[in-house]
């Protein structure tokens, strides 16, 4: 009989946390389930952990293929999946035990062109204590507007896709890394709904340290994403201006990266671009840019420390206020667009 589930690892150099994160899956309450984890490559001893592991218990499975990123591992992974539904985990985060359960009784119930069933995820440090302030997003339905302006997902570790949807749409391997999670749920919202369900499931490992050129590279993968969705959503007008004022807003934090950095003409550059790529919002751009550098150099908060244990909390439990830092008026207008978008294709 095929699993219910089949949870994809893609997995390059995590010798230190893959066996918790496979650890993480075995202690699922759904039990219907199967492992398929890619070593991407790794120099370090992945395979032999997994291999390890696999040993003594029937559900893990192992593919290795020579380095070639993020979602071409996912794809391969997909490619082998047997279950009904796809779950994919970053090798360094962890899931609380009902997670899979709860998802799977979500989608197995929801209207049929709900095509993504997300949880919310909590912060975690290398011992596994929660930074304060988790996003507890409650965003339904039609979504395309209001992920395209806010990513409000965030996180890899937290979807559950119908399997068939998954591999149609599939992982764009053309992109630069960083963005392969974020363009595969857009592209799921063009056509189908999402679903969340009010629970912290995920433990998503972060490292507040990041560096100069994994900024940069954020960067420039975002807005490639941006430019490959604009011009696949030729026609939606909406979506393109939105595209626009994200555009111009990267391209402003392009420029002030770059600027530090010492690289002027390049700075100079950006700045140009983001002033052609949308006249109207640049004043806005640089003034939120403005707004995150001195949030940036402001001092700490008192409660910015880890707390407790991601399995101390209780899945419904807050712990500490957050906010999307975005005009619940802006927002309201965009879920009036998602509504329409989602009634042209459940029409069309």
């Amino acid at each position: 009989m095929n699993p219910v589930v089949s949870v994809i690892i893609p997995a390059y150099n995590a010798q230190t946390t893959i066996a918790e994160t496979i650890g993480s899956v075995q202690a699922q309450s759904l039990d219907e389930l199967e492992i398929v984890v890619v070593d991407d490559g790794s120099t370090d001893n992945t395979a032999g952990i997994v291999e390890q592991m696999a040993a003594s218990d029937q559900r893990i499975g192992l593919i290795r293929q020579g380095n070639a990123g993020v979602a071409a591992a996912r794809n391969a992974a997909m490619a082998h999946a047997r279950g009904r539904f796809i779950a994919s985990l970053d090798s360094d985060d962890i899931w609380h035990p009902d997670k899979l359960a709860i998802q799977v009784q979500a989608l197995a119930t929801a209207r049929a062109d709900v095509g993504l069933v997300y949880c919310w995820h909590r912060r975690i440090d290398g011992a596994n204590h929660v930074f304060p302030g988790s996003w507890s997003p409650e965003i339904d339905g039609g979504v395309l507007h209001r992920h395209l302006e806010w990513n409000f997902i965030s996180n890899g570790s937290t979807p559950l896709v119908p399997a068939e949807l998954a591999r149609s749409v599939a992982y764009d391997t053309a992109l630069l890394q960083g963005c392969e999670d974020y363009m595969f749920q857009l592209r799921i919202a063009r056509t189908h709904q999402f679903q969340h369900v009010p629970f912290y499931l995920v433990g998503y490992r972060y490292r507040p340290a990041s560096l100069s050129r994994a900024t940069e590279n954020m960067l420039l993968g975002h807005l490639q994403m941006y430019g490959v969705l604009d011009r696949e959503l030729e026609g939606k007008g909406a979506a393109r201006q939105i595209i626009a004022w994200r555009k111009t807003k990267l391209l402003v934090e392009l420029s002030r990266h770059w600027f530090r950095q010492g690289n002027i003409a390049a700075a100079w550059a950006a700045f140009a671009r983001a002033i052609r790529t949308s006249p109207t919002n640049i004043a806005e751009a640089m003034l939120v840019e403005l707004r995150n550098q001195q949030a940036m150099f402001a001092p700490p908060k008192p409660s910015s420390t880890p707390l407790r244990p991601f399995l101390s909390y209780a899945t419904d439990e807050s712990d500490g206020d957050w906010s999307s830092h975005r005009s619940q008026a802006y927002l309201q207008r965009l879920e009036k667009l998602d509504q329409i978008n989602a009634h042209q294709s459940s029409a069309g």
